[in-house]
C-alpha cells in the first residue's frame, strides 16, 4: 500500500552522459539575423515567456526566486541544460517502474521516456501539470544560449521568414 501511494524520486547525477540522443552542438544553433531569430529560437522565446518568466524574469535575467539564466546557459552544452533542467527537480515514476537490477540503465531507459514523454513526470514549480514547455528543451536552450551569447537583445524577437 505504501509502495503505491509514494512514487520514487529519481535524482539524476550525470545526466549528461545519459542524453547523447540530443545530437551535436551544430544541431542545436540558433539563428539570428538583424535582430530576427530562427523558427526554433522564437518557440524557445514563447516557451520561456509561458512557463519560465514568472520566477526567472522576462528577459532571464533573474529575480530574488531563480537565477539569471543568461548568465548561467552561457556556457552550457544543450546536454548540460538538460540535465539540469531535469535534475534540478525531481523526477517522478511510478514505483512499479522503478525496479530494475542496472539503476544505470534504468536511469539512461527512463530519461529517453521522459523525453519522448512516454513515462514518468517532471516536477517543477512552473512546469507541474504544464505541458506547454516539457517538449520544447530544445528550443528553450536555442533562446537561451542566444541570449546568453549576446546574439540576442531582451524583448520578444523578430521571427526570420524562412
Amino acid at each position: 500500500m505504501k509502495a503505491r501511494a509514494l512514487a520514487v524520486l529519481v535524482t539524476i547525477g550525470g545526466v549528461g552522459m545519459a542524453l547523447p540522443s540530443l545530437g551535436a552542438e551544430s544541431e542545436v544553433s540558433y539563428r539570428v539575423r538583424n535582430g530576427a531569430v530562427d523558427e526554433s529560437t522564437y518557440l524557445g522565446w514563447r516557451t520561456f515567456h509561458s512557463a519560465c518568466h514568472g520566477c526567472h524574469g522576462v528577459d532571464a535575467t533573474g529575480t530574488e526566486v531563480a537565477p539569471n539564466l543568461v548568465e548561467r546557459v552561457r556556457d552550457m552544452s544543450l546536454a548540460q541544460f538538460t540535465a539540469k533542467v531535469l535534475s534540478s527537480y525531481r523526477i517522478v515514476l511510478p514505483a512499479s517502474e522503478a525496479r530494475g537490477d542496472d539503476s544505470t540503465a534504468l536511469r539512461e531507459q527512463f530519461l529517453e521516456e521522459v523525453r519522448r514523454r512516454e513515462s514518468g513526470q517532471i516536477v517543477m514549480p512552473a512546469w507541474e501539470g504544464d505541458d506547454r514547455a516539457e517538449p520544447y528543451l530544445i528550443d528553450l536552450y536555442r533562446y537561451l544560449r542566444a541570449r546568453g551569447d549576446g546574439a540576442l537583445g531582451p524583448g520578444e524577437p523578430r521571427q526570420v521568414a524562412e
